[in-house]
């Protein structure tokens, strides 16, 4: 895993100082790299958390704390982590390791090699579902640097920041970044994708792994300083290209926090913008906090012998908190389905019944969770069923099958998901097929290339 600018690891943290790097050699005038901290600790959720989970948390709790270090033009490049494999840890245990650090000083600085020591604490922490919506997708296409949405946290309240941004023009930070007014405690679970042309791929990247995290109860817990921003995703992007995440924020202790998607020149500080003002909107209304309680369940009834059964999503939006803002969510992006298909075989034989999704409004990806299973299913655009789970219902019986998905950003909507007694294709078109949703490409500035 690498570490730059270009595309950063995840959490940094912006001091009102750098630290400043050390000299290898008191004599000499070329400085070093960075320096890399001898220890971190790390506190996650999990049940447990997972070793691919742990690793790319340490990456991004290390890069948190080198970062204010580098010297300009240096990048971090984080090694293997010994004892190897990474274990799972369980929650109300602790792990401790070793992870190799490379900092790479370019042309103007010395590199540096080192080990940082890490010891995981593993907290018992129940998990939350988020309440409120922040959607900041307003304006999609970012043109000038600024604040491009707030939203506050107040405690006892969880909520999910769903955010889908777009580049024109010239290189651009974007900055999803915490602050507190006293000492607080958040506890975090969050998905990120991009920088990337493909738009489909991120939203699909974001789409996919919230659930997986939420499934398992996967976060990391953060302790937020007053003053001092808390950068919890950083990155670069480039003209054209598509950055988007989900985070699931719940504060445990202090309070309340605020919550800040920033757009920066290449290279700057997004506390320079936090208190504004706000880039324009672009007219399409991609923005608000919404009400998510009960929002997104969908339970029904297919009875065998019968009729098909099937339900839409991704055609309405949840409601706005404040009914007077124009801001709206169609296509339900960040909104979390639990779809639950009742089952009943009254017939004396069994009875196969197969899950299928048919495309509604245009090319499409999907990722669903059915019973806790993960099934992909691929990139398509023919309004047509597509096959992607089988359920054999023995005679006499009455069963459920639940499944929870996301709209992907970059995807078109509504889907139809049902379930049928006549069996759907069970071909998923490549992306470059004629009936599959072509090759990625950039889209023109006027597209609405998240809806």
């Amino acid at each position: 895993m690498t570490s730059t600018w270009r595309a950063a690891a995840g959490q940094t943290v912006y001091a009102p100082a750098a630290v400043p790097a050390a000299t290898a050699d008191p004599q000499s005038a070329t400085p070093v790299a960075g320096v890399i901290p001898p220890t971190l600790g790390l506190s996650v959720t999990g049940s447990p958390a997972d070793g691919e989970f742990l690793y790319t948390q340490i990456c991004n709790a290390l890069d948190r704390e080198i970062r204010p270090t580098l010297h300009p033009g240096a990048s971090i490049h984080f090694g293997s982590v010994v004892p190897w494999p990474l274990l799972p840890v369980a929650p109300g245990t602790r792990a401790a390791l070793t992870i190799g650090v490379t900092l790479d000083g370019g042309n103007d600085s010395e590199s540096v090699d080192g080990f940082t020591q890490v010891v995981i604490a593993n907290e018992a922490i129940a998990p939350v579902t988020p309440s409120v919506l922040f959607l900041s997708d307003d304006p999609e296409y970012l043109r000038s640097e600024g604040l491009v949405f707030r939203g506050r946290v107040d405690p006892g309240r969880a909520v999910r920041l769903y955010y889908y941004h777009s580049d024109i023009g010239l290189p651009r930070d974007v900055d999803v970044v915490l602050t507190v007014a006293v000492p607080s405690r958040v506890a975090i679970t969050q998905s990120s994708a991009g920088p990337d042309l493909d738009a489909m791929s991120v939203g699909h990247t974001v789409s996919k792994e919230l659930p997986l995290f939420e499934q398992r109860n996967e976060g990391v817990l953060v302790d937020l300083t007053p003053g001092v921003p808390f950068v919890l995703r950083h990155d670069l992007i480039f003209q054209d290209e598509v950055v988007a995440g989900a985070v699931d924020l719940y504060p445990l202790t202090g309070g309340p926090v605020k919550l800040s998607v920033i757009a920066s020149p290449a290279g700057g500080h997004p506390e320079t913008y936090l208190n504004g003002p706000r880039v324009a909107y672009d007219g399409h209304n991609r923005h608000g906090i919404f009400t998510l309680d009960g929002y997104g369940e969908i339970a029904t009834t297919f009875t065998a012998g019968g009729p098909d059964v099937a339900v839409k999503y991704g055609q309405t939006s949840p409601p706005n908190v404040d009914p007077a803002d124009s801001g709206r969510d169609f296509g339900e992006y960040g909104v979390v389905h639990q779809i639950t298909f009742k089952l009943v075989n009254p017939t004396d034989v069994p009875r196969l019944v197969y899950l299928y999704e048919k495309p509604l409004g245009g090319s499409v990806r999907s990722t669903f969770f059915v019973d806790g299973q993960l099934k992909e299913v691929g990139c398509a655009r023919v309004e047509q069923p597509y096959w992607f789970m089988t359920y054999q219902m023995p005679p006499h019986s009455v069963s459920a099958s639940t499944t929870r998905t996301m709209t992907d950003g970059g995807s078109s909507y509504p889907l139809e998901f049902g379930t049928t007694e006549t069996r759907p294709t069970v071909y998923t078109p490549p992306l470059s097929a004629a009936d599959g949703c072509s090759p990625p490409r950039a889209a023109p500035p006027e597209a609405d290339a998240a809806s």
